[in-house]
């Protein structure tokens, strides 16, 4: 299901090279997102990579803040972001590869066939990581 976000507060990232294959192996809690430019060459939906970064896992001090109702503190070291704005959202499962990427992708091409997506890994706990598209309205 593809959901309305109003995401109030950027997110922000720390610029490093990274794969779907390392992403099985972050820490609990972090992150991983992906930058891309989407498009249409003829009729096969292509994207190019603009950058990728990581967060850290919240500190305690940086939860507290945030569950308060306070922005969170900015990261000396994050300087890439999902910025505020609205978006569409699908959360699922992860994929392992660019090409499953494609196939999740499609369902937000009927409304736009060229522009930016995010997409975000977050690693909850042991077993589970989960994989965020966002589409920018």
């Amino acid at each position: 299901m593809i959901f309305s976000l109003n995401l109030t507060h950027e997110i922000t990232y720390k610029e490093e090279e990274i794969n779907f294959s390392t992403i099985d192996d972050m820490a609990i809690g972090s992150e991983t997102c992906f930058c891309y430019h989407f498009y249409f060459e003829d009729v096969f939906l292509k994207t190019d990579l603009i950058w990728s970064g990581t967060r850290k896992p919240l500190t305690k001090k940086e939860k507290e803040i945030i569950e308060s109702g306070f922005p969170p503190i900015p990261r000396d070291d994050e300087h890439l972001f999902i910025p505020v704005g609205k978006y569409s959202l699908l959360q699922t499962i992860p994929v392992d590869d660019k090409s499953k990427l494609i196939r999740s992708i499609l369902p937000f091409t009927s409304k736009k066939q060229e522009g930016k997506l995010y997409v975000r890994f977050v690693k909850e706990n042991v077993l589970e990581c989960v994989m965020q598209l966002f589409f920018p309205e």
